[in-house]
């Protein structure tokens, strides 16, 4: 069971997984459960509804940071939120380490991508600093894990200072392997970890010459 908080969390890593991982898109659509914002004791509940880990079912609580104290980037193996312990055996939690899933659109290049720019404009960049300082009132490096949902959508900042309505399910059907950030390189290999639909790595066959 795939737990996330909203039907826009679950379109932004299936169409994630479309781009890199295939074949784990199948696992999130049909694994997912929207807990209506950020509800682990709500994901908690219904794992232990169905039995958990007694009755065959593993499970992955995917969390925004929000506001909370940052988490160190997530590994495969990642630990529960004070929140939702103590977690049963067989369900784990997976916490971004920036702000909000959101956050990891914030990539110039696939933003580009969507404008229909030249690689070589600077004009996102410009516009991702501008709405930076206009949404926390500081340009220093403490802006750079903003409030990407006030950034993006229809009437956000960086899509008034670009012209162009910027869709989060947009700008993830563009970006690239080399776009995305490490940690969802780690949260969709761990969903097919748990699904049982990573691919096993290439087998290597070593011949020795004959005598």
């Amino acid at each position: 069971m795939l737990y996330v908080e909203g039907a826009r969390d679950r379109e932004i890593l299936a169409t994630w997984a479309r781009r890199i991982q295939p074949d784990v898109v199948r696992a999130i659509e049909q694994s997912a459960v929207i807990l209506g914002g950020r509800q682990p004791a709500r994901a908690l509940r219904d794992f232990e509804r169905r039995g958990g880990a007694a009755e065959g079912w593993r499970g992955l609580i995917v969390l925004d940071r929000d506001d909370h104290d940052p988490s160190p980037a997530p590994a495969p193996a990642a630990t529960f939120a004070t929140d939702v312990q103590p977690a049963p055996s067989g369900l784990e939690t997976f916490v971004w380490s920036l702000r909000h899933i959101e956050s990891y659109l914030l990539v110039p290049a696939a933003i580009r991508r969507v404008l229909g720019d030249a690689e070589d404009d600077p004009r996102v960049e410009s516009a991702l600093a501008e709405a930076r300082f206009l949404e926390t009132g500081v340009s220093t490096a403490t802006a750079e894990d903003p409030h990407a949902k006030r950034l993006l959508g229809p009437g956000g900042v960086l899509s008034e200072r670009l012209g162009q309505t910027l869709a989060a399910g947009t700008i993830a059907g563009v970006m690239r392997r080399e776009d995305l950030h490490p940690d969802v390189h780690a949260l969709l290999a761990r969903i097919g970890e748990l699904a049982g639909v990573t691919p096993r790595p290439p087998e290597v066959v070593v011949r020795r010459p004959s005598d």
